[in-house]
């Protein structure tokens, strides 16, 4: 990576162009690169068996706005603690933000494993987890950041990203299984074992960042710049979208008699890591706007098909759709934020970028889930796909303009 004049902040690359020197000799692989990658792949594998607790929250007599309000909970609650957590990890380093997110994950899952009775206790418990979420996340994220190449920074996201699509597919596929066969208390607690595994693995990382200089904690530094707009904006209706398929998505497939969902979790990942895997450097080479773009489209069109749900071939090309986009969209957004951060604030701009994301999603759990309680699902998804066709003309016009993507 390229050493900075000291003194003199460096012009960010120019999003709509070639990003310059990229360089295949410099290689993204390390020890941490490795270790950051396998802990993520534990601990999301924990997170992501969460997606089906809207089911486990409708067994207990729960309807549609509870389910949206305790998963929202979630979301809300990192929204709050995600710029704090990433302020704090330029000031203290990355490793202790690892292991305390590891550690709320566990207790979260085996709060969960003990209760039985639908209360205050499931939005306490998401809440733990919200935060344990936002600790781990960011400073896993800015730790990728810190240790990458620069020319390779949107294939270095999207490959440490796969060990968190995988999970995707992998925890509600053999979380539904766990559920049929063992019940939802053996589902919770083979979670925190999940968790645990993350908090083990997290152990043998070395943190660079530990003495760090000058990133000093306050109030200001928890305001990110106003560089950041354009990748936060469109980080924000990315949770959106995403919140509303899924959030929604299980609860729905079960009305219109599709009580299973595993295939839709396989069909996204897949289709998310053969997005990374052969056009994982797209943005490096052709600049973000080339991979943001063509994503918020096809974004936009799987959650428009959910309208036409009906059977499991459907749900696995909804499953496809939504997964190009992810693969494609958060690498690029990810890398543009870091593109834009000097690196002593990179945890606080990831902060606030990955906090938009969360917003969207919250937006998605509260209100769309008033919606669908009383106006039924499929208003939510042609709103979701409105929001993100929108999206995609209003920064394809900036950028032509110049005004939100240029240095």
């Amino acid at each position: 990576m390229n050493r900075l004049n000291k003194g003199r902040r460096p012009d960010p690359p120019n999003p709509t162009s070639r990003t310059k020197g990229v360089s295949p000799g410099e290689t993204i692989y390390s020890s941490n690169f490795f270790i950051a990658s396998l802990s993520n792949f534990f601990f999301f594998t924990s997170v992501n068996a969460f997606s089906l607790l809207p089911l486990y929250i409708k067994s207990l007599g729960g309807s549609e706005s509870q389910i949206g309000g305790i998963m929202g909970t979630y979301s809300l609650t990192a929204i709050l603690s995600q710029p704090f957590a990433g302020a704090l990890a330029d000031r203290f380093g990355r490793k202790r933000f690892l292991l305390l997110g590891s550690a709320l994950g566990i207790l979260a899952s085996v709060g969960f494993a003990f209760s039985t009775r639908l209360g205050i206790q499931f939005f306490l418990l998401r809440l733990l987890q919200g935060v344990g979420f936002s600790a781990f996340y960011v400073s896993n994220l800015t730790l990728v950041a810190d240790i990458v190449p620069q020319s390779r920074r949107g294939q270095a996201v999207g490959l440490f990203g796969i060990s968190g699509l995988i999970t995707i597919a992998l925890s509600p596929a053999l979380g539904e299984q766990l559920i049929h066969s063992a019940g939802y208390s053996t589902f919770f607690q083979a979670a925190a074992a999940a968790a645990a595994a993350g908090l083990l693995t997290s152990l043998a990382f070395r943190d660079p960042t530990t003495t760090r200089v000058g990133a000093a904690f306050g109030l200001v530094s928890l305001i990110p710049s106003t560089r950041l707009l354009p990748p936060v904006l469109l980080s924000l209706v990315f949770g959106l979208c995403s919140g509303t398929v899924f959030v929604f998505l299980p609860t729905y497939a079960m009305q219109v008699g599709l009580p299973r969902v595993g295939a839709f979790y396989i069909a996204y990942s897949a289709a998310a890591i053969f997005i990374r895997l052969t056009f994982g450097s797209l943005s490096d080479r052709r600049g973000r706007r080339h991979a943001i773009l063509p994503a918020l489209l096809v974004m936009a069109l799987g959650s428009l098909w959910l309208i036409w749900l009906s059977n499991p071939a459907v749900l696995v090309g909804i499953g496809v759709l939504t997964g190009m986009a992810h693969g494609l969209l958060f690498p690029a957004l990810s890398a543009y934020v870091i593109d834009l951060a000097e690196p002593k604030e990179r945890g606080r701009a990831l902060g606030a970028y990955t906090t938009a994301l969360l917003l969207g999603s919250t937006v998605a759990s509260f209100v769309f889930g008033v919606v669908a309680e009383h106006f039924g699902y499929p208003p939510i998804f042609l709103a979701a796909s409105g929001i993100a066709i929108a999206a995609f003309v209003g920064f394809q016009r900036h950028g032509r303009g110049k005004a939100l993507w240029s240095r």
